[in-house]
Order: structure tokens, then sequence, then C-alpha cells
């Protein structure tokens, strides 16, 4: 130990002594960890995982009230959805404690020729983690363009579900921190804190038509059905439109190509990979028409406009 003292002080001397914060650290740890590991398994990589932890007292200490979960998991499925043109669901792994952090990794739903293609494995589980990170990414910078109550107007897709968010935290007096840990090692944070939240509660003044939900009716013969999640459909006399539909949602409409189907759709916009611009898709939402085929949706104010409304009148209380 003597003999190497003058080296250890001359090499703490050289290193910077500059305070690093938990995401620089974590990040150097897990790269250093997986850097030793590769040395065996070149091919070894690190699972991706994204940690919400929620504080408050509904938070709990690990665990999650379903009523609580209902109301803030949806929203940040949207969000995710919203940044990106894949499919990407997130699935809840794990709940711990502290107080409560729900444990969640993004998954893609593969399609069949993925699935049989011999020896695409690797290469579509790579490809489907850069995919995947770019989505979490995008939602990170939105979360933090709102914390820092900067132009959100590059994140105008995101404002819906960001809103939802909030208005979630706010019903259950909560505070949530968002934390992404890469499969290469890296780790980056987000968090929606008071500062956050009151700016979106501004923004939906101001920024009124972000917030709105826009539905329209789609009428059509199907065209093309991808298990992805993906139904084209041909207007009589206007372009085809491709309707996206929620995770494993297409598997259970009983169409087949030709029919002739009468669509709810919600109009969203999100962003184009790479950022910048916004493509606008469409979101399946139920059917209208024939009224043994129709599906209510939820919420006030949110029926298609031509959907039958009966006027009851009652006999003994004369026209209402």
């Amino acid at each position: 130990m003597e003999s190497h003292r003058a080296n250890l002080e001359q090499w703490l001397e050289e290193e910077d002594s500059t305070e690093q914060d938990d995401d620089t650290v974590d990040s150097e740890r897990r790269a250093e960890w997986l850097s030793s590991v590769q040395r065996w398994d070149p091919e070894a990589r690190l699972r991706d995982e994204l940690t919400i932890r929620l504080t408050g007292d509904e938070a709990g200490k690990g665990g999650l009230r379903f009523s609580v979960g209902n109301a803030l998991l949806k929203p940040l499925q949207d969000g995710v959805t919203a940044s990106t043109d894949e499919d990407v669901e997130l699935e809840l792994v794990g709940i711990s404690s502290g107080s409560t952090v729900l444990h969640v990794r993004p998954t893609m739903r593969k399609t069949h020729a993925e699935e049989e293609l011999p020896g695409n494995g690797d290469s579509t589980d790579s490809n489907n983690a850069e995919v995947a990170e770019q989505a979490i990414s995008v939602l990170f910078d939105a979360v933090k363009t709102v914390e820092a109550r900067e132009d959100v107007t590059e994140w105008t897709p995101m404002l819906s579900s960001l809103s939802k968010l909030v208005s979630a935290l706010d019903r259950f007096d909560l505070a949530v921190q968002l934390r992404w840990f890469s499969g290469d090692g890296s780790v980056q944070s987000s968090a929606l804190s008071e500062t956050g939240k009151q700016y979106v509660r501004e923004l939906r003044k101001t920024h009124a038509e972000a917030f709105t939900r826009v539905q329209r009716n789609i009428s059509g013969r199907v065209t093309e059905l991808k298990l992805a999640g993906v139904a084209v459909i041909k207007p009589p006399a206007s372009p085809a439109v491709s309707v996206k539909f929620e995770p494993g949602q297409i598997t259970e409409v009983p169409w087949g190509l030709g029919d002739e189907v009468h669509l709810v759709v919600e109009e969203r916009r999100r962003l184009a990979r790479g950022g910048g611009n916004t493509v606008t898709e469409y979101l399946f939402q139920g059917t209208h028409g024939e009224p043994d085929d129709t599906e209510l949706l939820e919420g006030p104010g949110e029926f298609p406009l031509d959907t039958p409304i009966d006027v009851r009148r009652d006999a003994d209380a004369g026209e209402r």
C-alpha cells in the first residue's frame, strides 16, 4: 500500500472532481458492467426498462390501486403512440416500493412473417429496441420541454396525452418521475413537477385545439388487413385511408377483405420519424350504421354527428 500510495494520490488529483448527477453516475456504472460482460459475450445487452416512480399519499408503498393505474398508464401509452409510427406497446413487468415504482418494458408486436423467418430474431430484436428507445426519448423530450416552460409547438401531438397525465396526477395528488434504462447502459430521467403541471394547465387555455379529440366517420371497403394493427379502407370517391388499431384489437373485428364497413375513427396528429413535422393518422374507435352494429363511445361529446337519436313521448306528461 505504501509503494502505491503516491501513484494513487496522483491519480486522484488528475480525476475530474466535478459533481455528477445520478443519471451520469448510473450510466457509467452500467456501461462498465456491460463492457466487462461483453468480453465473454460480445452480443450481451442490458434489458431496456422504463421506471415510473409515483410519490404521494395515494401512491402506497410498493402497491398500485386499480383506479390509479387505470388513470395513469393509458396517457403514458398514448404518449408513446404519438411519438412513433411503429406499434410500440408498454408492458408492466413489476412493482416495487419507493413510494411505488412501476417497472415497464416496451414491446413490439411481431408479424407472422417476422416470426417465421429463420435467423431473423437477433436483427429484429435489435431494430425493435432502437424503435422503442426512440419513442421513449421523444416522450422524455416533450416532458422536459413542458417542465422548462418552453415552446411546445414541436410537441403538439403529445399535448393531449400529457394533459390527461397531469389530470390523473392532480386527481390523486401524485408526482411522477420517469427513468429510462437503455440496453447500452445509458440512463436518462424526466419528471413532471408542479411547474410543468401548471404549464400544461395554462396550455389547455391557450392551445385548446391541441387538446380536442376530433372524431370522423369513414365508410368504404376493406382492401387490406395487417396483423400489426392496420386496416386500409377505400371510400367510394376518396383516397384509401389507413386506420390504426390498439395492440391486438384488430383480431377482434369480424371483417374480411372486400367487406363494406362504417367506422368511427379518432383523428390524431403524431410526430414523424426524426421529429419536426407531424402526420395525421386515424385510430379505430368503433362502428356506426346498422343499429345492431353500433358501438357506443365513452365520454360526453364524443358521438358522431349522424348517430341516430330517438325522442320518446310520454303519453301522460305530453310531448317532451
